[in-house]
């Protein structure tokens, strides 16, 4: 018997009587790693494919006690998939599972009495969820040997374990980027693997395996759920509903294991037995580690804060979530910095031991754990006062409220389109307008998904202050903003009372299809602008069918149009074009109204020079180092994946000589030094490129090139943090410091940058006259992250046509400090300039970041398809 069964022999006689009551169809050791896949568990990096085909070997020998399943594909055609593990009785009875945790997650339809007849006979569901970054690699391999333990008839502990609970293991979170460290891995491995931190084998070329396919940490994606392995996999978690949830992860080499309690800053909507159960697996990890002679620590990193992570979002479903870190390898051996060697089998043990701690954990505490998550939906029920009404009605983008709706109901809420005009709030609403009751059993997951901020601890912000001033960096892990109605500017409302109105549900789609209002189209269509109309846009340049953008407000036939309005006249068009344009609008959700004439009464007219032709321009954009993977894939995502228009990805290095002119926009990721990438004659190429009629678009700290006096491309500079009072009292020959206050004023900035944003929304001002500004909403959120912050740019050297706002309204959402605030007032968020005839538009934060700033992508893409229609020399398609 164990040391660990020893110390608790009622638990232990519990398990063992639980087994032998259990019928045994197949006394049997399931096949070993080696005999599968040709090598022992830690030995080697298993492949994706190989990880598929263990546990499908581990099917074929126990059928009783495995069942797999698919979920998603990845970009790479890659199969996600899904593995059951749990006793014959269970296995057999999954959809019944299935269903118990499903009704204890709906209080409204579960009595408390049938509540307590489910958790009496119902498993506990465990989420073993690993590797979803590519290049962390031993989590999925620990899965492996783990569900070998678990698969082993003869293995009386582990066969006790699953009378009370089922363990669902999905291996493989992400892996094309799994297979992209593998290949990196074995390019560089000799005939020993190489320990050293500058061996090839372990030096990962860019983007680096940690990101999929597109190049987005699927970590940050879960309330987004931009990509179709998040999709996939947060769906199969509604579908299941899991009381305890692991994302195990790796972290640098030199550290060791690290498992909750979580650090500083805990969000607040987290339900308090949540918090107790992760205490609860901690210790429980803690005394398994303690038993192997593996080191390990809790709270010191890793908070629990943002609710986009995949220990995050699944908390508010009330599972038990948690995040595992083991210090890793990344390849088959390491050299610690105390020249202790790491082996990659040290690190498949680390996760070994922790997943099998969980599952002991959860299978002592089944009953309570089923009990607290039926308490928790009960909660989020009688707990729910009010309601958060979205108003599509009032928004500048509707089809952004009609995305946001539909991203809601993918968060497990539910959300209601009202029937008819009400009142809420003190305010009247439309039919059409979105109602989030919040007595509904994700009441949680709703007030942390649109609050318009959720508060940090006031004794943890004030430690960060105290920090700070010492010149330590804060301890916030990520961002501290991300109100979804902000990120979306969609108007919205938390109400002290739920509205009256009736609803009708919505589902998950994200575009509401729209059809072209009736009328005479005799002389074409208008299109309305915002996230639709720019889907219609690049839809029709697609459909080769001419657009024009009359980028000021006008009336035509008595209606007001907005400024960014696209226009697709019949002349020249094909002669199906109504059939084309019905269908564009169906699919983009575009606002579409016929035009029985071309008699404007007011603004400029539709034909005229101030009607831009919008020609369908060819895009490229600096691909590999310096550029940051998550920007480059942001940027490419939003540009192929959501508007449908091609991008050429061109390695940084070759654009220093390459040959530009066939193309009419270049993007500029955010990244690091593209001057030294480029050099001075590659610097030189892209202006004399822009000079000639090019549009170059800098996305973030792509902005430092932009403003570089050598580049010659625009006038604005990157600021220095404002000095603190202490430079008065400086003098050459010494000083006197008389107080604390004297003191931390003297050793404050002098000249450095500011100090780093960790990442807060702010508030900031359109001018919409300008054509980057066209069809944009007259205010906006900025994700506003990092040090950088610019001069705006004086009337004759360009247009600051997006500013924050000031002092006192810049912050919408998040922590930002008192002097980054005041620095930030009024600074400018985009500046587009002429030079020579060509345009260069430099965004100074990362406005596609995450894919989720929705509010910000008409603006980004008005760079990118008004833009040459603003220079001259530009060639068309």
């Amino acid at each position: 018997m164990s040391r660990r069964l020893a110390a608790r022999p009622l638990f232990a006689l519990s398990l063992a009587l639980a087994a032998a009551a259990t019928p045994v169809l197949a006394q049997q050791t399931p096949p070993t790693q080696e005999a599968v896949l040709g090598h022992a568990s830690g030995d080697r990096i298993t492949r994706s494919a190989d990880v598929r085909r263990y546990f499908e070997a581990l099917r074929a020998a126990n059928p009783d006690r495995v069942v797999i399943g698919d979920y998603a594909q990845s970009w790479e055609g890659r199969p996600l998939f899904w593995a059951a593990v749990g006793s014959p009785r269970n296995i057999a009875r999954l959809d019944a599972i299935k269903a118990a945790t499903n009704a204890l997650a709906d209080p409204r339809k579960t009595s408390p009495e049938q509540a307590r007849a489910l958790i009496n006979d119902t498993p506990a569901i465990v989420w073993m969820a690993y590797s979803v970054h590519g290049n962390e690699i031993s989590p999925a391999d620990a899965a492996l040997a783990a569900a070998r333990r678990l698969t082993d008839s003869l293995d009386a502990e582990a066969q006790g374990w699953l009378e009370n609970v089922v363990v669902v293991f999905v291996p493989t979170q992400n892996p094309d980027g799994r297979e992209r460290f593998i290949n990196s891995f074995e390019a560089g491995l000799g005939a020993q693997p190489n320990g050293d931190p500058l061996s090839a084998e372990r030096a990962e070329p860019w983007p680096s395996g940690r990101f999929n396919h597109n190049l987005f940490d699927l970590n940050r994606d879960w309330f987004i759920q931009s990509q179709p392995e998040t999709q996939g996999h947060s769906a199969l978690i509604r579908e299941w509903r899991p009381q305890v949830v692991v994302d195990s992860h790796e972290m640098g080499t030199d550290s060791s294991f690290f498992f909750p309690p979580e650090a500083q800053p805990l969000n607040p909507w987290i339900y308090p037995p949540i918090l107790d159960a992760r205490e609860r697996f901690g210790r429980n990890t803690a005394g398994r580690f303690d038993q192997a002679g593996l080191d390990y620590f809790t709270r010191e990193t890793f908070d629990a804060f943002y609710p986009g992570y995949g220990d995050g979002w699944p908390a508010y479903f009330g599972a038990v979530s948690m995040t595992y870190e083991q210090g890793s390898s990344r390849g088959l051996l390491a050299r610690r910095s105390s020249g202790e060697m790491l082996t990659y089998a040290d690190t498949v043990k680390g996760h070994l031991t922790a997943t099998l701690s969980t599952i002991e954990t959860a299978a002592r505490d089944r009953e309570k754990l089923l009990s607290d998550f039926y308490a928790f939906h009960r909660d989020g029920i009688s707990g729910g006062r009010g309601a958060y009404v979205l108003s599509r009605s009032a928004a500048a983008d509707p089809a952004a409220a009609d995305k946001l709706a539909g991203l809601l109901v993918r968060s497990g809420l539910e959300v209601g389109r009202a029937n008819a005009a009400f009142s809420a709030c003190g305010q009247t609403y439309q039919a059409g307008d979105y109602v989030v009751n919040l007595s509904q059993p994700q009441r949680r997951m709703a007030e942390t998904l649109l609050a318009k901020d959720v508060p940090l601890d006031p004794k943890f912000l004030a430690e960060q202050e105290a920090r700070r001033a010492r010149g330590l960096g804060d301890e916030i892990y990520d961002l501290t903003g991300w109100s979804l109605p902000l990120l979306f500017n969609v108007p919205s409302q938390r109400c002290t009372g739920a509205p009256s109105v009736q609803t009708a549900a919505v589902g998950p789609e994200l575009i509401r299809p729209a059809a072209v209002a009736s009328g005479d189209a005799t002389y074409g269509y208008a299109i309305h602008p915002g996230t639709a109309g720019m889907r219609f846009l690049t839809a029709a340049l697609t459909d080769k069918l001419p657009v024009r953008s009359v980028e000021e407000p006008f009336t035509l036939d008595g209606r007001a149009y907005p400024g960014g309005t696209f226009i697709v006249p019949r002349a020249g068009s094909p002669d199906d074009l109504d059939e084309r344009v019905r269908r564009l609008a169906a699919g983009s959700g575009a606002q579409v109204t016929p035009l029985a004439t071309s008699w404007v009464s007011s603004g400029p007219s539709v034909g005229s020079d101030k009607a831009a032709v919008i020609a369908a321009p060819r895009v490229a954009m600096a691909w590999d180092d310096p550029t940051e993977p998550e920007s480059a894939g942001s940027i490419r995502h939003v540009l192929e994946r959501e508007y449908g228009w091609p991008v050429t990805a061109v390695r940084t290095r070759r654009l220093a000589n390459a040959d530009l002119s066939r193309y009419q926009v270049l993007i500029l990721p955010s990244g690091g030094d593209y001057k030294q990438a480029l050099g001075e004659s590659g610097v030189a190429n892209l202006r004399a490129w822009v000079q000639a009629g090019g549009v170059l678009i800098g996305v973030g700290s792509a902005s430092r090139l932009l403003t570089d006096a050598d580049s010659k491309l625009l006038e604005s500079r990157r600021e220095s943090a404002v000095s603190g009072d202490g430079d008065k009292d400086k003098k050459d020959g010494g000083s006197e410091i008389a107080t604390d206050a004297e003191y931390l004023a003297l050793t404050g900035h002098h000249g450095g940058a500011p100090d780093p944003v960790a990442g807060v929304l702010a508030s900031a001002v359109v001018d919409n006259e300008h054509w980057l500004g066209a069809g944009v909403a007259p205010t906006l959120s900025v994700m506003v992250r990092g040090s950088d912050i610019y001069a705006p740019l004086a009337r004759d050297q360009g247009t600051n046509v997006v500013r924050l706002a000031g002092p006192d309204q810049v912050l919408a959402s998040g922590q930002l400090w008192a002097e980054n605030r005041r620095q930030l007032a009024y600074k400018p968020v985009a500046m587009a300039s002429e030079v020579g005839r060509g345009q260069v538009v430099a965004f100074t934060q990362d406005v596609t970041m995450r894919a989720f700033l929705e509010g910000l992508k008409p603006l980004f893409l008005n760079a990118v398809f008004r833009g040459p229609a603003h220079t001259s020399g530009t060639k068309g398609n």
